[in-house]
């Protein structure tokens, strides 16, 4: 699960002001906007994410739970899930994954700066199939997909729960559209299963960000090579630019 988790990471988070009335209910284009912008115009932000996978498609059989979070202060952002912490800087991006010792490096370019955080552009490219509903303060937006696609989206069903007040996302349900692993009653048993992630979203808007900087982690040889600071020796750095020429 843990690459699911990390390309979550890398594309979550997102609502408000609308009235209780049928007729104010807006459509999912607006409604995603609405989120979109909410993340792009908000200069800084720390988000707790608690990650609940359930067992099938319905019931209350958990299987994991995990923790991690988001923050953004100005162009700075940091993502942090099962002992891999992604940081974005201003054209770079760093991936630092303490559990395999290695540091993943990459160029960003300005589009993709704009879009981060939250880009749904995606949500709407393969959910063919959507709606919105009202569950209290909050909206669901419910988006399907008519095709497997796994190989670009896990999941064959999104529920996006979306604060009226602000447009921001209080809680995702990532529904898997193939069979996935689980445990079964021995601990050496794989069983095939259905599995739906949720994952819940606490915010903190006025908790101090530390924010790093790029040559906290690698500098540049005399020959434009990068490479990593002493703190970092032990890592094996990858360059990702070097496969991109």
């Amino acid at each position: 699960m843990k690459k699911v988790a990390i390309y979550l990471l890398q594309s979550i988070l997102l609502l408000g002001l609308v009235q209780n009335t049928e007729a104010q209910k807006p459509s999912v284009k607006e409604l995603l906007n609405k989120v979109s912008n909410f993340y792009i115009k908000k200069n800084q932000y720390h988000v707790d994410m608690t990650f609940t996978m359930y067992r099938g498609i319905t019931g209350n059989k958990v299987t994991e739970s995990y923790t991690g979070t988001m923050e953004k202060n100005g162009k700075y952002n940091k993502n942090s899930i099962l002992g891999t912490l992604v940081y974005r800087f201003p054209q770079a991006q760093l991936i630092v994954d303490n559990n395999q010792k290695r540091v993943i490096y990459n160029d960003l370019d300005t589009s993709e700066m704009q879009n981060y955080p939250v880009d749904l552009s995606a949500y709407m490219k393969y959910y063919d199939k959507s709606q919105i509903l009202e569950e209290g303060n909050q909206w669901v937006c419910e988006l399907v997909v008519s095709q497997n696609t796994f190989s670009e989206l896990p999941y064959g069903k999104v529920l996006l729960y979306i604060n009226k007040n602000d447009y921001s996302i209080t809680k995702q349900v990532l529904f898997f559209s193939n069979l996935i692993p689980f445990q079964g009653k021995e601990s050496s048993d794989i069983e095939q299963d259905y599995g739906r992630l949720h994952i819940d979203l606490s915010y903190n808007f006025n908790k101090e960000i530390e924010k790093k900087e790029l040559a906290y982690f690698i500098t540049k040889t005399a020959s434009s090579k990068i490479q990593l600071q002493k703190d970092f020796a032990s890592y094996q750095l990858i360059d990702q630019t070097e496969y991109n020429k």
